[in-house]
C-alpha cells in the first residue's frame, strides 16, 4: 500500500516513509504500529490488540508501546500529537486523512508532491498540503467517473480557480487552483502509468 497521511508518503511494501520527502527510519515494531493505526484508520486501535499484533503470546511492559508511539512522533514531527492521537484509557488512533494511491482517479500536484484523490469526496487542508496558509479544513474535492469539482469549506484564504475566489466551482484535467497562496493543479488519472505531473512550483503564503 501507498498512502499520504499530513506531510508523509508511506510505502508499506518497501517498509518506507518518507516525510517532507526525507526519509525516515522507523524500527520495524514502530514500522508495523504505524501500519497498524493506518490499517484501522479512521477507527481507534485498543492496546490490547496492539500488544497482540506486536508482542504476539509474549508479555511486555506498558512502556513499550508508548516508546514506539513516541518513536513514530518524532520520525513524523507529531509534537503536538495532532496525527496519532492517544484515546485516554484504550490505545491510539491515526487522526490525520488517509489517502491512498492505489486506488487514486486523480492527483493534486502541489510542487514537486502528487496527492492522490480518491473517487468520492477529499478534503485538502493544511496537515495534507503542509502550506500555513492553508485553513485545516480548507476545500473538498469530489471526483466521479465523468466529473471533478470543488468546494471552499469557508478558509480563511479563499480557494482560487481561474484567477477568481470560488465557493465552487467544476474541474477539469490541468485546471490550477490556488488554495490561499499554495498553487495545485488538478491532474486526472485516466491511465497512472501516463499521468504527466506538471513542474515542481514552490507554494507562496499571501
Amino acid at each position: 500500500m501507498r498512502g499520504r497521511f499530513a506531510d508523509c508518503l508511506i510505502d508499506t511494501e518497501a517498509r518506507e516513509i518518507l516525510c517532507g520527502g526525507t526519509r525516515m527510519d522507523l524500527p520495524p515494531k514502530a514500522f508495523l504500529l504505524l501500519e497498524l493505526l493506518i490499517e484501522a484508520h479512521p477507527a481507534a486501535v485498543s492496546k490490547e490488540v496492539l500488544y497482540e499484533r506486536l508482542w504476539p503470546g509474549v508479555f511486555v511492559e506498558e512502556g513499550n508501546l508508548h516508546t514506539l508511539v513516541a518513536e513514530i512522533r518524532s520520525a513524523i514531527d507529531d509534537r503536538d500529537h495532532r496525527i496519532i492521537r492517544t484515546v485516554h484509557r484504550f490505545g491510539y488512533a491515526l487522526a490525520a486523512d488517509v489517502l491512498s494511491e492505489e486506488h487514486a482517479v486523480a492527483f493534486l500536484v502541489v510542487g514537486a508532491r502528487s496527492l492522490p484523490l480518491q473517487r468520492g469526496v477529499n478534503v485538502i487542508g493544511r496537515d495534507l498540503v503542509g502550506s500555513i496558509d492553508v485553513s485545516r479544513n480548507h476545500a473538498r474535492i469530489t471526483v466521479t467517473d465523468n466529473a471533478m469539482s470543488v468546494e471552499d469549506l469557508g478558509s480563511k484564504n479563499g480557494t482560487w480557480l481561474r484567477g477568481k475566489r470560488i465557493d465552487s466551482a467544476d474541474l477539469a484535467d490541468g485546471d490550477e487552483l490556488y488554495l490561499g497562496g499554495t498553487r495545485a493543479v488538478i491532474r486526472r488519472t485516466h491511465d497512472m502509468s501516463t499521468m504527466t505531473v506538471v513542474p515542481p512550483v514552490s507554494g507562496s503564503s499571501e
